[in-house]
């Protein structure tokens, strides 16, 4: 009894930030998850090279690599909107959350985000989803 009664002020302060987000975006409705899984940072296999938030469509320049490491670039989201405007769009359930990264060609990436509905519908508004997106200089494609 005493472990559950001690776990209720964890479980408070771990869905504290999903409720306040439902209570101030009013018509809005977000989601709320952090899941990353990026290479050790003191590998020596995979150096990181640039972390940050940004939001869908943000162009992301490409780090400089010393031979023989490569440039990776890993995207992970941690809050998307079931709607943007709740006048135009009214609210919609969240079916899934998408991020990637788009090479560009010229040295750059544009990270992109999507929110998929359960009404099959796909939310692509740059405000729709906020993204950690982490750059690294690596020893190989799967940076391990």
């Amino acid at each position: 009894m005493k472990t559950q009664i001690r776990n209720i002020p964890l479980r408070l302060i771990l869905f504290l930030p999903a409720i306040v987000c439902i209570v101030m975006a009013g018509r809005l409705a977000c989601a709320e998850a952090v899941y990353i899984i990026s290479p050790p940072q003191d590998s020596g296999r995979a150096v990181l090279m640039y972390k940050s938030v940004r939001y869908s469509n943000e162009i992301i320049p490409k780090p400089t690599c010393d031979p023989p490491m490569i440039p990776k670039i890993f995207v992970t989201p941690v809050r998307a909107l079931g709607g943007i405007d709740g006048i135009k769009n009214p609210l919609v359930p969240i079916a899934g959350v998408s991020t990637y990264a788009v090479d560009t060609g010229d040295g750059t990436w544009t990270v992109r985000g999507q929110v998929k509905t359960a009404g099959d519908a796909t939310i692509e508004d740059p405000r729709g989803v906020a993204m950690i997106v982490e750059t690294y200089c690596c020893v190989n494609e799967l940076c391990d």
